[in-house]
């Protein structure tokens, strides 16, 4: 809910916001919490502040007004709610909940919010009426402080019940021509962080959230933010624009949520998209570069190319155009570092994102196309059936389109970087000829083999939705349904980290293991594509065969299962001399016959990982 009742209508001059277009608001959400939205500063110092800062203005309650003129109940914007909370941030302004993840139906919650609304403008007439009496400027804010200790009673009752929400859903209407850039954050409160010891502080959650012109929505999964909410301390929740600049936005929604279970079936055809190849004239940038060298970008486009690059998304170019002028205009524009191998030329455009594909080793149902040409879009279309088209007009809602998310873990936005070291290493390898293995071995290539830990878990979430080619089991997992293997101890769970003399890939794999007297069984296995090639299956087989200090194993078992996509895997089983288990699916490796042997590759693992296989 939203702290309407502080709102001063004489101040706000403009009030038929309306929207532009239409759209479609959240309508799935089967439970909500309850979070009491209220006005607040970002340097707040109350009330010593009140007299001492230039800033200061005062509203009905005697608090400082940062907001233009409060929170505006709007009801020309559709949402769950009925209406739409207008909010015109002022400098320093930032609007601020007590969290709780008590999650309530969704018409209990909504029931809860309109009482509350109605009692809130007693409590600030009793309020003003104690403070005339008493003099105690507390007085003035009554109904702000009890809908705070509400909010913390909330958070005590879901200590006890410990339900969780799905995702903390934020639904807004940008009515301002420019993409807004909004600081999301999550913290254990401030006067309860002070106290703590650092080590047992739970680190707060931030992220940026970019909210482009017109209805967008952004979901965070509960595992970003979990470390704060299921600490059982009180936290807070904050929304801020970024800089110092005034901000006006309409909320819709901001709110812990649980989305009503519906049976969906998996599309292939909406898989997460993994990159964006991009035309250049009338596309990345108004005009034509060979009429005008000076084009300048188009609106939006840098914020985009920034959106995709810290989620993970990978970024090209298909463009017909002279490439010595084009890449120096992208050099010039700053933007030139976004972009892996680039296909500036004048051959068709299909035959450039297929190159593009065979370069970053995906598959191209997970490629879009970005022109402003119907022909090019056409063609690509009719070409390459798996890529997504996207007319150069429509680009702003890739900003909250479910496809074009990416991830936000911090392997995310190290993507780009991970595809440059290795466009070196292949440069590298051209100079040993056909001596494939030489190469390997002059690379230093280090694997770490690792538990798995809870700061592995977006890293995870991404190796168990986003594998096709080295997905062993070729199962993918959603969020929920691989928390419980994770919590499971009677399974090992491993994480694969690699380095080489060209730099990190990261962490590129996670394992499931069972392990009894005379088999080890590989329950499921994802092997991120950049390490393709590389023998690191081999390397991690061989480490689990002889990390079991005096036992031998007779067998070594992958739950393999064919999907079409995932033919690299079994190639490496079979090379390696894996056979059809004879009595159950999967497939063997009969150690008493075949050994995994592989000396360029270096395996090291924790201290913990080693008491674990003793």
């Amino acid at each position: 809910m939203f702290e309407f009742d502080k709102y001063e209508e004489h101040l706000h001059v403009d009030r038929g916001l309306a929207p532009a277009s239409t759209y479609d608001p959240v309508d799935d959400i089967a439970k909500m919490s309850l979070l009491m939205w209220g006005e607040h500063c970002v340097e707040c110092a109350a009330p010593s502040c009140f007299t001492s800062c230039d800033l200061y203005q005062s509203r009905p309650d005697s608090r400082c007004r940062r907001l233009a003129y409060g929170m505006y109940r709007n009801r020309s914007f559709p949402s769950a709610r009925g209406y739409g909370a207008e909010v015109a941030f002022k400098k320093w302004g930032k609007i601020e909940a007590r969290g709780n993840t008590l999650m309530l139906p969704a018409g209990a919650a909504l029931l809860i919010e309109r009482m509350i609304s109605l009692s809130a403008p007693l409590a600030n007439v009793f309020g003003t009426w104690m403070y005339r009496l008493t003099r105690d400027s507390r007085w003035s804010y009554l109904e702000q402080a009890l809908l705070e200790r509400f909010g913390r009673w909330l958070h005590r009752r879901n200590s006890i019940s410990r339900q969780q929400p799905d995702v903390f859903l934020l639904e807004v209407y940008n009515p301002m021509d420019v993409p807004v850039r909004m600081q999301l954050n999550m913290m254990v409160g401030a006067g309860i962080s002070k106290a703590l010891h650092a080590g047992t502080r739970p680190p707060p959650f931030r992220s940026s959230v970019i909210l482009p012109p017109g209805y967008s929505r952004h979901e965070f999964g509960r595992e970003h933010f979990s470390k704060v909410t299921d600490s059982g301390l009180p936290f807070d929740v904050n929304i801020i624009p970024d800089g110092e600049g005034v901000a006006r936005v309409v909320f819709l929604t901001a709110d812990f949520v649980v989305h009503r279970k519906v049976a969906t079936i998996a599309n292939p055809g909406q898989l997460k998209i993994k990159c964006v190849v991009w035309d250049l004239d009338n596309t990345m940038w108004n005009g034509i570069l060979l009429e005008n060298e000076a084009v300048a970008l188009r609106p939006n486009v840098l914020e985009l190319l920034r959106f995709f690059d810290e989620r993970g998304v990978l970024l090209s170019i298909a463009s017909k155009n002279d490439e010595p002028s084009a890449w120096r205009r992208l050099e010039e524009l700053d933007i030139a570092g976004f972009f892996l191998y680039p296909q500036i030329n004048w051959l068709p455009k299909s035959e450039n994102i297929r190159l593009i594909a065979e370069q970053l080793n995906i598959g191209l149902d997970t490629f879009a196309f970005i022109d402003d040409n119907p022909f090019e879009l056409e063609e690509v279309s009719r070409a390459l059936k798996g890529v997504a088209c996207v007319d150069a007009a429509d680009i702003d809602q890739l900003f909250s389109s479910p496809r074009y998310q990416g991830t936000v873990s911090d392997e995310a936005k190290k993507r780009s970087q991970f595809y440059r070291e290795e466009f070196v290493r292949k440069k590298s390898a051209s100079q040993f000829g056909s001596d494939y293995l030489a190469f390997l071995a002059s690379c230093g290539i280090k694997l770490f083999v690792d538990l798995y830990a809870d700061d592995d878990l977006d890293r995870v979430s991404e190796l168990v939705q986003r594998t096709n080619q080295l997905n062993f089991s070729g199962r993918k997992y959603l969020r929920s349904e691989i928390l419980p293997i994770l919590a499971d101890n009677e399974v090992s769970k491993y994480v694969l980290r690699c380095t080489d003399n060209y730099g990190s890939y990261g962490a590129v794999g996670f394992c499931l293991v069972r392990f009894s007297e005379e088999e080890i069984r590989v329950e499921d296995f994802m092997l991120s594509c950049r390490v393709q090639g590389r023998f690191i299956e081999q390397a991690f087989f061989n480490y689990l065969v002889n990390g079991l200090e005096g036992r031998k194993p007779q067998s070594l078992w992958v739950n393999f299962q064919p999907t079409g996509r995932n033919i690299p895997a079994q190639q490496v089983l079979e090379s390696l001399n894996f056979v059809p288990y004879s009595s159950g699916k999967g497939l063997c490796l009969d150690l008493t016959c075949h050994t995994l042997e592989c000396d360029f590759i270096s395996v090291q693992s924790s201290p913990a990982q080693q008491e674990s296989q003793r």
